[in-house]
């Protein structure tokens, strides 16, 4: 990517505009993507036989609905008191695999909405990985394997409960995160000042091969299992 930028004559302020336009390339060329150490490479492979179409605007009916409480979704502004223009927000964009459903729209203002997009181009590389990640039906699992893709590296803590949240909401996605570790995972919640505010990262240092059948019920079981053997 820093090779792309050079050759376009880029300055860094616009490495955003660089991955949207990288992400609206996928869509009619097959590009292999591969890691050197903390880099990625890309490679362009050929072009696709069916490109991806461009999904559809969200139906007049539907963007009502979201808009309905008339409330940023993150800050809490609004129109009336805050003079701030509402926007119809993919929670997972779509690049990585999120839907025109209800559930994955929320309102936002332009100025947050600009922010989560800014926030997001910086996980660009690993557009392809999150949107399999996304697929997993267990949340157990989608944190575990978001935490993989990453080898090692921390992952914001907003970017984690995102994909916990992809399938079904999760009000407490940070205890199936600490779940994993009756599995025998290791992870490492670490903190960070950004902006002048505390964010929270975690790390996974070891993890372990998934269990056959339900992670909730195995985790679950390993749990009783403990209980049982404290009383014995």
């Amino acid at each position: 990517m820093g090779a792309i930028r050079v050759a376009l004559n880029l300055e860094v302020g616009q490495q955003e505009q660089l991955n949207r336009r990288m992400r609206e390339l996928y869509r009619v060329l097959e590009v292999k993507r591969t890691r050197n150490g903390k880099d990625t490479l890309y490679c362009l492979v050929g072009i696709k036989d069916k490109p991806h179409a461009v999904a559809g605007k969200v139906s007049t009916k539907v963007r009502a609905h979201v808009l309905r409480d008339q409330r940023c979704a993150q800050c809490g502004r609004t129109p009336n008191e805050d003079h701030v223009k509402l926007h119809v927000d993919h929670k997972v964009p779509q690049s990585w695999g999120g839907t025109d459903d209800i559930g994955n729209l929320q309102a936002l203002c332009s100025e947050c909405n600009e922010g989560k997009k800014a926030f997001y181009s910086h996980y660009d590389e690993y557009a392809q990985e999150i949107k399999q990640v996304a697929n997993y039906d267990e949340p157990h699992r989608r944190i575990g394997e978001a935490l993989k893709v990453f080898g090692g590296r921390p992952v914001r803590s907003d970017l984690l409960e995102m994909i916990a949240k992809v399938k079904q909401y999760q009000e407490d996605w940070q205890k199936r995160l600490r779940e994993l570790r009756e599995l025998g995972w290791e992870i490492r919640p670490e903190k960070k000042k950004e902006d002048n505010r505390i964010v929270a990262y975690y790390r996974l240092l070891h993890s372990e091969p998934w269990p056959n059948g339900s992670i909730a019920a195995e985790i679950r079981r390993r749990e009783k299992s403990k209980k049982d053997d404290k009383h014995t």
